[in-house]
């Protein structure tokens, strides 16, 4: 399986964890892996959105169209990146505009105290 920054996959969460996001559910693909030596992609859940998330860095919100294929108005939850394996992915839906990937990037520096001047 070749995965791609920026592609959409609806994929299995289950079992989760505690507050980790769970069942079936969209994700963004942050870095596909390696599909012939490591088989696992970090991902960024998407879910529902909700207007008290409206000021938080940590979602970023995204209007359905025909290049994502979404249904409505989503989140994807950048606080939630994990890493998952090839086979939890069911089938890809999308994608999301290189705008939003850079949006995505932003949000998830925040989350990890990463600033551009420390990455030279």
């Amino acid at each position: 399986m070749i995965l791609k920054t920026g592609e959409i996959y609806w994929v299995n969460l289950d079992p989760a964890i505690g507050d980790e996001i769970k069942k079936r559910r969209p994700v963004i693909v942050l870095n596909g892996g390696d599909g012939k030596n490591l088989k696992l992609a970090i991902v960024a859940p998407i879910t529902g959105w909700s207007p008290h998330w409206e000021k938080n860095p940590f979602f970023l919100s995204i209007e359905p169209d025909s290049e994502n294929r979404l249904q409505k108005k989503s989140t994807v939850d950048c606080f939630q990146i994990r890493s998952i394996s090839h086979n939890r992915f069911i089938e890809k839906i999308g994608n999301i505009s290189h705008e939003e990937i850079d949006l995505l990037k932003k949000s998830i520096a925040l989350i990890l105290d990463i600033y551009p001047e420390h990455c030279e």
